[in-house]
Order: structure tokens, then C-alpha cells, then sequence
């Protein structure tokens, strides 16, 4: 519970705040900025998602707004109707609710890749949803 009140409190306070705040001897990157959708967050879900070599996800959306981070590996990652892009360790990416994602894999076929999801959803809510069509 500790834990998800002080990611709510990094999401709640801005970064430059923390840049502003940041004791001598700790240095701080900001990964990542986005303004929030407006929403109900009833729910914070914090997910390590580790792929094999070559696998992911199917065509998928997210009922809900997703942060995340590349912990190693390379992603393949494609938001249908944009080019594909390659998210290396250290990446951050963000993926707004109900945004169809076409292609979420390990880009490397020789080693797994390992992210942290973090998900901001309402009670009960799902996390993942594939598209009509698609098998798990």
C-alpha cells in the first residue's frame, strides 16, 4: 500500500517540482511527462512483464491509460495506423485508453525483454482487451 501512495504522489506532483527538490548527490531524469486524461482512477495496477525471444502480445487496447518502462531487452511496439518503433531498455512510453495497439513483442530473438505496466484503472476494470478477431 506504501508503495502505491508514493507512485500516486510521483503521478500527482509534476517533475520539474522534484528537479527543484533533488538532494545533492541524487540525480533525477524525468522518463516520462504526460498530462493525465480526464478520468476516474479507482485502481493503480503495477505489472513486471517479462516476453520470451520473439514473443508479445497480441492486438490489444487497454480500457484504461497505461504507463510503462523498458527494464532490458528491445519492444517492438506499432499503435495501429502509426509506424513501428523499437523501445529500448530505459524507454518510457505511455498508451492512452481504448488506443488500439497493433504489435507489442520481444524484438529480439535471442534474448526476453522485461517492462513494468503501469496501469490507471477503475475498480473491476480490465487491464488488457484483445481486438474482436484476435486469439490469445
Amino acid at each position: 500500500m506504501k508503495t502505491v501512495c508514493f507512485l500516486i504522489g510521483l503521478l500527482a506532483v509534476g517533475g520539474s517540482a522534484f528537479a527543484q527538490s533533488t538532494p545533492a548527490g541524487i540525480s533525477r531524469k524525468i522518463l516520462l511527462e504526460q498530462a493525465l486524461a480526464p478520468a476516474t482512477v479507482e485502481d493503480i495496477r503495477i505489472d513486471e512483464i517479462t516476453c520470451a525471444p520473439g514473443q508479445g502480445a497480441p492486438a490489444h487496447y487497454h480500457p484504461c491509460e497505461v504507463y510503462g518502462y523498458v527494464v532490458s531487452g528491445q519492444i517492438e511496439y506499432q499503435v495501429s495506423g502509426q509506424s513501428p518503433v523499437i523501445l529500448k531498455a530505459g524507454d518510457s512510453f505511455h498508451e492512452a485508453a481504448n488506443q488500439p495497439i497493433q504489435t507489442f513483442k520481444n524484438a529480439l530473438a535471442d534474448q526476453p525483454c522485461k517492462f513494468v505496466a503501469i496501469y490507471l484503472a477503475k475498480k473491476g476494470q480490465p487491464v488488457i482487451i484483445l481486438s474482436p478477431g484476435t486469439k490469445n
